[in-house]
C-alpha cells in the first residue's frame, strides 16, 4: 500500500548511510534491500513483532515480580526475518 511513497526515503537513507559509512571507515552497504525494508516499514510495526515483544517483555515481567526462574539480563537480539532470537553477554 505504502511503497509507491518509500522512493525518496530511500534515496535519503542511503545518502546517510554513506556517508556514516563513510567516516567510521566501513566498506559501502552489503545490500540495498535492507533500506527499501526500513523505509518501507518506518511507521508501522508488525504484528507479529509487536505481538512477540509483548510477550517477551510481560514474561520477564513476571519473572521479575515473583523471582522465580532467571530474566534476561544483558543483550537479547531477536530477528524479526527469521524468527531467530538469541542473549549476548560482553
Amino acid at each position: 500500500e505504502f511503497d509507491d511513497h518509500v522512493e525518496p526515503d530511500i534515496v535519503k537513507l542511503k545518502a546517510c548511510i554513506s556517508k556514516l559509512l563513510g567516516e567510521w571507515g566501513c566498506g559501502p552497504l552489503a545490500k540495498d534491500d535492507y533500506v527499501h525494508e526500513f523505509c518501507r516499514f518506518g511507521g508501522a510495526e508488525l504484528h507479529s513483532v509487536s505481538a512477540f515483544l509483548g510477550g517477551l517483555a510481560a514474561q520477564e515481567t513476571i519473572k521479575f515480580i515473583t523471582s522465580q526462574y532467571k530474566p534476561i539480563h544483558n543483550t537479547f537480539i531477536h530477528d524479526a526475518v527469521t524468527s531467530n532470537s538469541a542473549t549476548f553477554f560482553f
